[in-house]
């Protein structure tokens, strides 16, 4: 995918192959819990990443209206973290133990189609219509041109910033138009006493709106090939490993560092800035001791451009009851659900119609503004069939290759060394 240097509208966002689903700094990357809703051995099991009490108890919730709707049919919920969800997924189908429903990221969809069943044939007994739904989040969970999942979330990245931060600084508040160099400016500012203007993250999720707005130049090119081992793509994390080493606006990078460690320092409130999605925001208001707002990716020479990404439910191909599945993947996701999650903060609904439960239900001041003017300037999120193993690749070099131990060049080619991966 070659990166656009115009706007998108909202409907002619093109087909990703490429979360959400929780913080990956999506909010679904901190630390798992354990619950359940309904018991027995005819009870539905369901398989979800988690990333705090708030999240368990928002897909229990939603676990309750599957059998709201049909007293007869239970849901177990089963979770774990982020990074364990993929690991237990891969092991589970393995063993053949896959739950009968899954959770499933658009990017990781490619990755893990065969462990789903499709679902086009069934949309219209259970009453789906796919025009109700973001198309690029909607097309972004087929597979070979086949629905794998239903989807519940959708978004942009954008960035979250401590708003009490700013304002006792005496900055302008970052709004549309704003641009790198603003970015640099009020990180500076805000680094003092131990605290950080901004924590750079080891997910390449967090870098890629850098990219795109530098030079439009995606991950993924429009042959679906891997390409980050450029000029663009140096260019872009030479400046931002500069604002660690450098300009010291963002703190060295600890060895280890989770995918999680940036959104869990802007949480506590030790960096100020934060790249993340509207699906994080549920985190947010129940962990931030500050006020919390988002505002664009700041512009680069092609402008302010981000990626947009979603995640959805689908049924197992080792589902004991396919059919009823179905049944329960299309209340997960329905308009009572999709209007709930959004009220939480915990997904920016899929479904067109429901995304004002999002507004109405999280005072985050010009939100609304920011995600018009984010999804309008943004282009899906694609991936490849090796996702898993760049990311991966990505975070684990990127401590050494950001803290200055290593180059740049070292990291995209050993990156750009998983377009081979098996």
């Amino acid at each position: 995918m070659s990166a656009p240097h115009f706007p998108l509208s909202r409907r002619s966002l093109l087909s990703a192959a490429g979360g959400v689903g929780a913080l990956a700094a999506l909010s679904a990357c901190g630390g798992g819990s354990q619950g359940s809703s309904g018991s027995g051995g005819d009870a539905l099991s369901w398989f979800m990443w988690s990333g705090s009490t708030q999240e368990v108890d928002a897909w229990k919730h939603v676990a309750g209206l599957v059998t709201e709707a049909d007293p007869s049919t239970k849901v177990e919920f089963q979770t774990a973290a982020w990074n364990d969800y993929w690991t237990k997924l891969t092991s589970q189908a393995a063993s053949g133990a896959s739950a009968d429903l899954l959770g499933m990221q658009s990017l990781r969809a490619p990755q893990f189609a065969q462990l789903l069943v499709p679902l086009d044939d069934q949309l219209e007994t259970l009453g789906i219509a796919d025009d109700t739904f973001e198309s690029s989040i909607f097309d972004g969970l087929k597979v070979d041109g086949k629905l794998v999942a239903l989807p519940y979330d959708f978004g942009p990245y954008v960035v979250f910033y401590n708003k009490t931060a700013f304002q006792a600084a005496g900055l302008p508040l970052p709004a549309e138009g704003w641009t790198t160099d603003d970015f640099t400016t009020a990180a500076k500012a805000l680094t003092t006493d131990g605290k950080y203007g901004y924590f750079a993250s080891t997910s390449i999720d967090a870098v890629i709106p850098f990219v795109l707005s530098e030079s439009g130049k995606a991950a993924v090119d429009d042959a679906g090939e891997l390409d980050v081992d450029n000029d663009a793509w140096r260019t872009t994390l030479g400046w931002y490993r500069d604002l660690i080493v450098k300009e010291k606006v963002a703190a060295p990078l600890p060895a280890g560092n989770s995918s999680a460690a940036a959104t869990n320092q802007f949480l506590a409130g030790n960096a100020m800035m934060n790249i993340d999605g509207p699906w994080s925001l549920i985190n947010a208001k129940a962990t931030a001791k500050f006020e919390v707002g988002i505002a664009p990716i700041p512009a680069g020479a092609r402008g302010s451009k981000t990626q947009t990404a979603g995640s959805g439910f689908g049924v197992s191909t080792a589902a004991k009851d396919p059919k009823k599945a179905a049944k329960a993947v299309s209340i997960l996701t329905g308009t009572d659900a999709e209007s709930y999650l959004g009220q939480q903060g915990r997904a920016f609904p899929a479904r067109t119609a429901q995304q004002q439960a999002w507004y109405d239900g999280n005072d985050v001041g010009d939100a609304k503004a920011v995600m018009d003017y984010s999804i309008e300037n943004s282009v899906p999120y694609k991936t490849t069939a090796t996702w898993t193993q760049v990311n991966d690749t990505y975070s684990r070099y990127a401590v050494s290759a950001f803290n200055g131990d290593s180059t740049v060049d070292d990291l995209l080619t050993r990156v750009q060394a998983q377009s081979k991966a098996k």
